[in-house]
């Protein structure tokens, strides 16, 4: 009680102006002080928004993803063998993946494709179908070729080896 009533006494004391200042300071310090207390939080709760705005973009693009691995899935089990000669084979799974080769040549047991695809995702397709065929792949190069801004295509060289 002696605090308030010494604190009365030096207030009466005050003009309005001063009373004025001294609560508008007094406001201004409890709002300095509940800033310094919340502002760390507020500060993590935007790091952490932008966070997750990242890993929903990352797993928009995950789940794409995994729509084309499933379509890259082992599919040989049941496939008979095919006896034609390795060319044959390789037209055949060439034209069935829907692409032409500039180059289609066999060297010493050794097959060397070269071709051309609009999706890197054909050229990994193609290569599946070659291991279900029972061919090898011993070197494989894979280059973008820009044909223009918005027209990418892959160039793909290959060299394989069947295995029986």
């Amino acid at each position: 009680m002696k605090l308030a009533d010494s604190f009365k006494g030096w207030s009466r004391g005050l003009s309005h102006r001063e009373h004025i200042i001294i609560v508008t300071s007094i406001i201004l310090i409890v709002l300095t002080s509940v800033m310094l207390v919340f502002e760390p939080t507020w500060r993590n709760y935007q790091q952490l928004r932008k966070k997750l705005a990242e890993l929903e973009v990352d797993a928009t693009w995950l789940n794409e993803q995994a729509k084309t691995v499933k379509k890259l899935g082992n599919n040989c089990a049941g496939r008979s063998i095919k006896n034609s000669s390795d060319s044959e084979i390789l037209n055949l799974i060439l034209r069935r993946n829907q692409l032409r080769p500039k180059v289609n040549n066999e060297s010493r047991g050794s097959h060397f494709l070269e071709f051309e695809a609009n999706n890197a995702n054909k050229i990994l397709k193609l290569m599946s179908h070659l291991a279900c065929d029972q061919f090898a792949l011993e070197k494989l190069s894979i280059e973008r070729v820009q044909i223009n801004e918005n027209l990418g295509r892959y160039g793909a060289k290959m060299q394989l080896r069947r295995v029986r």
